[in-house]
């Protein structure tokens, strides 16, 4: 009988199938031996709607990150992008339209107003002058610099002068316009020869005994490129006089520093100039006026 009733305990207990219990992860200890109990743990996948609202909130992070860069870019643009690809820029208004007299204007104010200027201008030993101011105005459209080259967005305002009582050295200030240059934006490297030429020989001229003079030799260093529509700073100063030679070098810089190019000039008096003894190029030029009318 025991016999019997074991059998049918047997036949009557249930048999659990494997697949009964899914378990997600099981966790022993490291030994491997069983404690009698297992830890079940179960991964959340996150819902559609929270992947949705984080893809929205990296789209707008990075959508104001490229905006912020953007107008970064448009209002403070490195100097290569604007080497490469400068600012457009509308043509120069004509000298005497009203357009044109206010920008000749406001380039004369704000000339006025640059320190260096202020400086120079109280410092001891030094004359002020503005080059070409009495030139026949007859005579000043067959200039370069005087007449053709001046004008809203070129040479706007005749070029500030400050100058050793003895001619020894000089400072300048002009402004470059917007339509001077070779490579757009950027002032053409003949233009940056020609303020050079004037510089020096200007310089040069006054130190000769007739006042008239020649470029026999004008070596120019172009250190950087010069940006349109700023003001220059050209400082010259006398280095040999001898008899009808004399050499002056000079340096151009902007306004913060950087120099832009530098220069060698030898200017020769011609045989023939004390027949033009006369011709009025001192005054031209802008001669201290403390000297006496020859």
């Amino acid at each position: 009988m025991q016999s019997l009733s074991r059998t049918i305990r047997s036949s009557v207990t249930p048999r659990l199938s494997p697949h009964s219990f899914r378990f997600t992860s099981t966790h022993r200890t490291p030994s491997g031996a069983h404690h009698g109990h297992e830890t079940h743990r179960t991964h959340h996948r996150p819902s559609g709607g929270k992947k949705a609202f984080d893809a929205l909130a990296k789209t707008l992070l990075f959508g104001t990150f490229a905006i912020s860069v953007y107008t970064l870019g448009a209002l403070y643009p490195p100097d290569l992008a604007t080497f490469i690809s400068p600012r457009s820029a509308p043509a120069s208004p004509h000298l005497h339209s009203e357009e044109g007299k206010e920008h000749t204007e406001e380039i004369e104010v704000t000339l006025k107003s640059l320190p260096i200027v202020k400086e120079y201008a109280v410092k001891e030993g030094w004359y002020t002058c503005r080059p070409y101011a009495t030139m026949d105005p007859a005579k000043i459209h067959h200039s370069l610099t005087a007449g053709t080259l001046r004008g809203p967005g070129r040479l706007a305002v005749p070029p500030l002068v400050f100058a050793k009582e003895d001619e020894s050295e000089a400072v300048i200030v002009l402004h470059l316009g917007r339509s001077l240059c070779g490579h757009d934006g950027i002032v053409h490297g003949g233009m940056v020869g020609v303020v050079l030429d004037e510089a020096t020989g200007r310089n040069a001229l006054l130190n000769l005994p007739t006042k008239i003079g020649v470029t026999a030799n004008l070596n120019i260093n172009y250190r950087a490129p010069t940006r349109a529509n700023q003001f220059v700073v050209i400082r010259t100063k006398l280095q040999e006089l001898k008899g009808r030679k004399v050499v002056v070098s000079a340096e151009m810089k902007s306004l913060e520093g950087e120099l832009l190019a530098d220069a060698t000039a030898i200017y020769i008096e011609p045989k023939w100039a004390p027949l033009l003894a006369n011709s009025g190029v001192a005054e031209l030029l802008g001669k201290n006026p403390k000297q006496a009318k020859p």
